[in-house]
């Protein structure tokens, strides 16, 4: 026999070992496509809330904005969206699934054994591949491919809750500047209804309860503009934080640039069920629910196929009764005892906390946005009495009691005792005015598009 034809079996069976490597690069390769990326994440995001996103970075403000100028709370999002740490952290999972819908896609290499010829023993080798991986690999792929997409889902979301938590938070920075200043005027009107009161208690005017429950009431009130004063400064440090700002920006130096409210609120027109609708075809952690409960199925057919395992094997001997012989062969274990019962059983679980999980969301969305409808809908009666009704009605007293007192028919006292009172209401007017925009937002977040026109 000569060299040429004892070399042959050697090269059919390197030529079957490149094929077998370029399949498995070309199924690996074919796995990934048509996955999300961080790109198309940002993408979506973009699409839901005309802001973009990028991956982690220094802290940095987007093209367009200026801090100098005053802060909108388009702005403030759209910084929010750029920088919070917690977000561009969360984009990572992204990666870490497709490298998972990598994984599923590869195929377990090949074996090959090679025994060397010694005295009389000849040269034999051995190639084992796992071909059972025909029937499992698109099973394991499409249950990696939906997890990932579940995935980039969760990650919209995430972005979506992002936006919602800027806004609110600016709206709270705004209430907290108006009420500190509500409550620095009202503690100086509080002191000099004091003062007045213990001028008076000393001319033998009113007793000493009187004047002793006025600076009560003057001392409560610098306490409650002390405490405005620091939830004004914890106000601001919770949106420089969602920003990711914080360590640029100094406290008290961000000028906020409150927009004009739209012309009208178009979701409280609208049929409270067909907004949950809405928010049911809108969300995308929903999306991300039913996403899991296909990758679970999923999951569990694969289990279910890996009874047992098909190795072919492909056996070489350079010495037969004819020469070197090349023979093909299947190498199984019988599936008796090991039936993979605990992949099965733990697909099975998954499956069922999958489902459990969706209509957990599903009733978190359609209370979520209850909630908001009832709480837009009180909160835009009550700001609407006090904007209409009650305020009025403190302005009017206190311009009757400075007439009266520019008459002489009444003391100074009932002037800033009027002046005080109209303070307050004002101050619960603010308070209406921003429940009705935090319920709003609210609203507006979780049926995923915008209430004002």
């Amino acid at each position: 026999m000569n060299r040429t034809d004892a070399s042959q079996p050697v090269s059919k069976l390197r030529q079957t070992q490149l094929a077998l490597l370029g399949l498995c690069l070309g199924i690996a390769g074919c796995a990934t496509s048509g996955v999300m990326t961080p790109q198309d994440v940002s993408s979506r995001i973009q699409k839901e809330t005309r802001y973009p996103t990028r991956e982690a970075g220094d802290p940095a403000v987007p093209d367009g904005v200026a801090l100098e100028d005053g802060l909108t709370e388009q702005e403030a999002v759209a910084i929010a969206l750029w920088n919070n740490s917690g977000f561009q952290e969360s984009l990572s999972d992204l990666g870490i699934a497709r490298a998972e819908l990598v994984q599923a896609g590869l195929l377990r290499n090949p074996v090959f054994s090679l025994l060397l010829p010694w005295g009389p023993k000849q040269l034999e080798a051995t190639a084992r591949f796992p071909i059972d991986a025909i029937w499992q690999r698109p099973k394991r792929v499409a249950a990696a491919r939906l997890t990932s997409e579940a995935v980039a889902e969760r990650l919209v979301a995430m972005g979506l809750n992002v936006v919602a938590d800027t806004r609110l938070a600016y709206v709270g920075l705004l209430r907290a500047r108006q009420f500190a200043a509500f409550a620095t005027e009202n503690a100086q009107l509080s002191r000099r209804v004091a003062d007045l009161s213990r001028s008076r208690f000393n001319a033998g005017d009113i007793s000493e309860l009187e004047a002793d429950t006025a600076d009560t009431d003057a001392t409560r009130a610098e306490l409650d503009a002390r405490r405005a004063s620091m939830e004004l400064a914890l106000a601001e440090s919770v949106l420089l934080q969602l920003m990711g700002i914080g360590e640029r920006v100094r406290p008290g130096t961000v000028t906020l640039l409150e927009a004009q409210p739209g012309s009208a609120m178009s979701c409280e027109d609208v049929a409270l069920a067909t907004l949950e609708q809405e928010a049911l075809a809108a969300r995308p952690d929903i999306r991300a629910a039913e996403l899991d409960i296909e990758a679970a199925g999923g999951r569990l057919g694969w289990e279910r196929s890996r009874i047992f395992s098909l190795i072919a094997v492909l056996d070489f001997n350079a010495k037969g009764s004819e020469g070197p012989e090349l023979g093909p062969g299947v190498d199984s274990d019988l599936g008796v005892f090991d039936r993979n019962q605990a992949g099965v059983i733990r697909a099975s679980a998954d499956l069922s906390r999958a489902r459990a999980r969706y209509q957990s969301t599903r009733q978190q969305i359609i209370r979520g946005v209850r909630d908001a409808y009832a709480g837009l809908t009180t909160s835009s009666a009550a700001a609407e009495r006090w904007q209409k009704d009650v305020t009025p009605r403190l302005e009017r007293q206190a311009g009757q009691t400075q007439r009266a007192y520019e008459a002489g028919e009444m003391s100074y006292l009932a002037v800033i005792e009027s002046v005080r009172r109209l303070n307050d209401g004002r101050i619960s007017e603010l308070d209406a005015a921003i429940a009705v925009r935090r319920a709003l937002i609210q609203l507006e977040h979780r049926i995923g598009r915008s209430c004002t026109q």
